[in-house]
Order: C-alpha cells, then structure tokens, then sequence
C-alpha cells in the first residue's frame, strides 16, 4: 500500500498571520513547510528559526522558484496578493491567498482565470465559515428551519482596533481600504456564506476615518504598527446590500468607535431566526435559535458539540484536503470574487453619495 506524498508548502510573508496563522496551519495539516519568505530578511530568518522551517528567502520569487514548493500562502499588503498569487499559480503552486481576495474584482476575475488554466486549486483564508457556530446556522438555514430570511446584520465593532498609523494597512495605495478591506471582507463572507451567495440587487454604502485621522484607536494586531505616518483608510464601513429575492444584509465594521467592542450574527427569518454573539451570551454557549412556540417565540440553545474546530488551522486543513482530493473546496475563488464586487460597490456608493445598482 502507497503512502500519500506529503505536501511541502511556502509562506510568503512573515508577519503576524504568516508566523501566527498560515505556519502553525500547515503544520497542524500535516504539511511541511520547507520555505518562508520576507523582504526583511532577517524577520524571514528569525521565523523560520523559531518555527523550524528549514529555507528563508528576501523574496518571492526566489521562494517560487523553489522546486521543493508544492502549495503556499500569500500573507503580504493587499495590493500584492493578486501579483504574487498569479505568479505562484503560474510556477505550478497550489495558492492559499490571505483575505481580502484581491483589491479590485479584476483583479480577481484574473486570479479565478490563472488557477483554471495552470489546473491549480486557489482558494482565500475567510476562517470564520469554519467556526462550529457559522457551520451549525449554515445548516440550519440549509436545512430551512428559518425560512426565508429577509434580514441578516453582521458586525464586528472594535473600540480599539487600528493597526498602526503608517503602516500599511492605514495605507490606501496598499491596503485599498481600511476596516472595509480587513474585518468587513471576513464580516460580509460570513453573511454571504450563511444565506448561500445570494445575488445582489443594490448596495448603498457609508465610508468614515474620523477617529484614526484623530489618533484614537490604535489596536495590538500588526507587526509594523507605528504611532505616525500616513492614514487615508476608513476605520469605519456601513453598508445595506439589497438581495435580489427581496432580503437585505446590514453591514457594520470598525476599527475604532467610541463604545464598546462587539461580534455579533444575527438573522431574521420568516419562521425563525438565530444570533451569535459571544460578547453578549458568553463563549461557551455563544447562539441562540429562535423559532416558534404555541403562537409565542421560543428560544433554543443549540447543541454545538458536532461542530468542532475552527479558524485559521481549520481553514487550512480543509484546503489541504481539497487539494488532494479529500474533500471539497470549502471557500471558492469565485465566491470571493463576489465579495470583492460588492466590496468595491461599497466604497463607490460612499465616494458618490448614492445607491448603486448592481449589473
């Protein structure tokens, strides 16, 4: 009996989701990461030390070039994932690339094209579809215990959350949005990923960087997070996108708000509804089902003990599988591509003041 070939992966990038998210991940999915690559060297080195990764490159394409590479993971600035994504699927890797997708719905249209002709399976890190709440409110909708839902809001407040002045991500150029592009992508994912990539009639939009052209927010992710610099992002995105079959997702995401953090799911359906909010029911038992009771609203605590796992690792785990045949593919390019459409409806309705109308 023959023994499956053991995948060998490389990370491009090395901060903190690359270190914290994308190696330990691989690993986790028995996957050896033979590569890492930074073009500060010396952090590349300092990871891969740390991690026992065995190469450490300055760039990516010496890491391309690598024959020893069968998969790897983009977690660079997000003007960079479609170059070096397409690049990748180009060389004969397999790509798992960081979200947000790409920063422009060409760009991605571009990816989706590269994977099909090189014959490679790509893929983007949205992790919250793989948490055992997203998965038991999947099913449940799935299953039509809800009914029809004509409502879902998602948000994710972060009273302090900004990721350095200065850094890239505070830069528009390299970021191409600010909390939109970083938590609202992973926010409307989860929303579109619950109701089943719905088709979108209209989104109207509402971009803000009030506090963070103040100084007030600044946050503990990022490993370049500076005190100044330039800030020319949102830190905070509001957005209804009318569905076509008559429903309607409210978006809300900051990095910065003066009130106090929250995650929050919640939808509402015609014969039933859920809400997930471990901020406001605790960790333990974090969603709430509502359904119907003798002409009153009952509510139910769902039985979560079948969905275990999640996040980044669990992410991974179920690309490794796809790509060796194991499994579906969970998060699909071309539902990213959708996302990234409405992504970028959302930042053209703010700059222009009015609903746009999808084509």
């Amino acid at each position: 009996m023959s023994m499956r070939p053991t995948l060998r992966a490389g990370v491009i990038g090395c901060g903190e989701i690359g270190r914290r998210g994308h190696i330990p991940g691989f690993q986790a999915a028995g996957v050896d990461v033979v590569a890492v690559c930074d073009t500060n060297l010396e952090r590349a080195q300092s990871v891969a030390k740390e991690l026992h990764v065995p190469k450490a490159y300055a760039t990516y394409q010496e890491l391309l070039a690598d024959p020893a590479v069968d998969v790897v993971s983009v977690g660079l600035p997000n003007y960079l994932h479609a170059p070096v994504t397409i690049a990748a699927l180009g060389a004969g890797k397999h790509v798992l690339c960081e979200k947000p997708f790409a920063t422009s719905s060409e760009a991605a249209t571009q990816m989706i094209e590269t994977a099909r002709r090189c014959g490679k399976t790509l893929s983007v890190n949205q992790h919250m579809r793989f948490e055992g709440t997203s998965r038991a409110i999947r099913d449940a909708v799935t299953d039509g215990r809800f009914g029809s839902i004509y409502l879902a809001e998602v948000r994710m407040i972060r009273s302090a959350g900004i990721p350095g002045y200065g850094s890239w991500f505070t830069n528009k150029d390299l970021a191409g949005a600010g909390a939109l592009y970083d938590i609202g992508v992973h926010m409307l994912d989860l929303a579109m990923f619950l109701l089943g990539f719905p088709q979108v009639a209209a989104v109207r939009g509402h971009l803000s960087r009030a506090l963070g052209e103040q100084k007030i927010g600044l946050g503990g992710w990022g490993i370049d997070r500076g005190i100044a610099g330039r800030y020319d992002v949102d830190d905070t995105a509001i957005a209804n996108i009318a569905l076509a079959d008559g429903g309607l997702v409210r978006l809300i995401v900051t990095w910065a708000a003066f009130g106090p953090g929250e995650e929050r799911v919640t939808l509402f359906g015609t014969h039933g509804g859920a809400d997930r909010s471990p901020d406001r029911y605790g960790r333990e038992t974090p969603l709430r089902f509502y359904q119907e009771h003798k002409g009153g609203i009952e509510t139910v605590i769902p039985d979560l003990s079948h969905y275990q796992g999640g996040g980044t690792s669990s992410s991974i785990a179920s690309f490794i599988k796809a790509i060796r045949g194991e499994g579906p593919l969970v998060v699909k390019p071309e539902e990213a591509l959708m996302t990234t459409r409405i992504l970028e409806m959302i930042q053209q309705s703010a700059a222009r003041g009015h609903e746009i109308v999808a084509a």
